[in-house]
């Protein structure tokens, strides 16, 4: 069955970022084992997207309180809703992730486009099987607390109604005493194995 993955590029540094290198794994291991399937990649770097202003938000909601979601406004928005799966990356930035990607979030997430609301609270509307996050960070955050991009990710898959989350991350690549370069290339591998099963699924 021919399915749309949802690519999400929020490498800063291009291709000098390696967590992209992580992407290009996850997007070879698709192509060489789903080749029939349908990438949509957004490289956020090279897109015009804008966070909500007074103006602008004003004029979003009345757009959603007259249910015109086919509105240009909310492209993004249906796109993220349509995908069966989707892949993110972005590197550990601030403790969290490039704003680029929050403002990127801002615009998908909207009432009766990304999630729906009822008496019993809200409720995911995207169809996406699964959320792929890919990162790096410079020092050892996977157990810490101040660790914000993949708890913050996880966190929207649950809010968008995705119903499994995975992250590859590669920690510890700047600290002098460990091997980077190794570090790299376990979480490369890692990210071919996870994509290769979540794409299975």
């Amino acid at each position: 069955m021919k399915k749309t993955i949802l690519v999400i590029d929020a490498c800063v540094r291009r291709e000098e970022s390696r967590t992209k290198k992580l992407l290009d794994a996850a997007l070879d291991t698709v192509r060489k084992e789903h080749p029939d399937w349908n990438l949509e990649i957004l490289h956020l770097m090279d897109l015009d997207l804008m966070y909500w202003k007074t103006e602008t938000l004003r004029e979003r909601d009345e757009l959603l309180a007259k249910k015109e979601y086919d509105a240009p406004v909310f492209k993004y928005g249906n796109q993220f809703r349509e995908a069966d799966g989707m892949i993110i990356a972005a590197p550990f930035w601030d403790l969290s992730v490039p704003a680029v990607l929050k403002v990127y979030i801002e615009n998908v997430s909207a009432e009766g486009i990304t999630f729906g609301c009822n008496e019993e609270g809200l409720y995911g509307l995207c169809k996406a099987k699964w959320m792929l996050f890919l990162t790096t960070r410079g020092g050892i955050w996977a157990d810490s607390d101040m660790e914000q991009g993949s708890t913050y990710m996880e966190a929207l898959c649950k809010f968008f109604g995705i119903d499994e989350y995975a992250c590859v991350y590669a920690d510890g690549i700047d600290i002098q005493e460990l091997d980077g370069e190794e570090i790299l290339r376990e979480a490369i591998d890692e990210t071919k194995t996870v994509c290769s099963r979540l794409c299975a699924e």
